[in-house]
């Protein structure tokens, strides 16, 4: 990851850690005005942030936060307190305009002074109403190793030592659009200037 790009979007105080939020969903319509694709962190509902394309691939619509006119190229970074984490609910809404699923994911941020960032990717597939969520991890021999938490539905796959299948989620209520997933995912901590997405 490019170091002035880091340095220009995330700026820490000596108590401060952020999560950056990578979040991708592939959409292969024309007509993107009527997908629904947002994100909040339990009560916490964010306007800060535009659907755009911060990769090649115009079918891929990711989430992007705000800074007045400008806008992040690197997803989503939330700045926390160091001493004030704790686990927080992710809630992704992925659908069209009035019929969307809401899915909530508890996540756990183990963040140090040493490693205070962490990046959690996710790409959801529209089509075939899939995801997976990823997070590096930077192992003592300099080699970056790829952990993903993949959604129950996925097929035909053959899981490593990293891979995580989430299992099947609840839903609030038969009738409910709401999703509740009770798998924990651990986004892993790295150095600021190592951050890896």
């Amino acid at each position: 990851m490019d170091r002035e790009l880091i340095k220009d979007e995330i700026k820490l105080t000596d108590n401060e850690c952020c999560i950056v939020f990578d979040f991708g969903c592939n959409f292969p319509y024309s007509n993107s005005d009527i997908l629904t694709f947002s994100f909040s962190l339990g009560m916490d509902e964010f306007s800060d942030y535009k659907i755009n394309h911060r990769y090649p691939n115009k079918c891929y619509h990711t989430i992007s936060k705000k800074y007045g006119r400008k806008v992040s190229k690197l997803g989503y970074p939330y700045i926390i307190k160091l001493n004030e984490q704790s686990p927080m609910l992710l809630n992704l809404k992925v659908g069209l305009k009035g019929q969307h699923i809401t899915s909530v994911f508890p996540i756990q941020t183990k963040m140090t002074k040493d490693k205070p960032v962490c990046g959690l990717i996710m790409n959801w597939d529209f089509d075939n109403n899939n995801f997976r969520f990823i997070s590096y991890e930077s192992t003592d021999n300099g080699i970056w190793q790829q952990h993903n938490w993949y959604s129950y539905e996925v097929k035909n796959y053959k899981l490593t030592d990293y891979d995580i299948l989430l299992g099947k989620p609840q839903r609030v209520d038969k009738d409910s659009s709401i999703l509740i997933y009770n798998d924990i995912i651990e986004p892993f901590p790295t150095p600021l200037f190592e951050l890896m997405l």
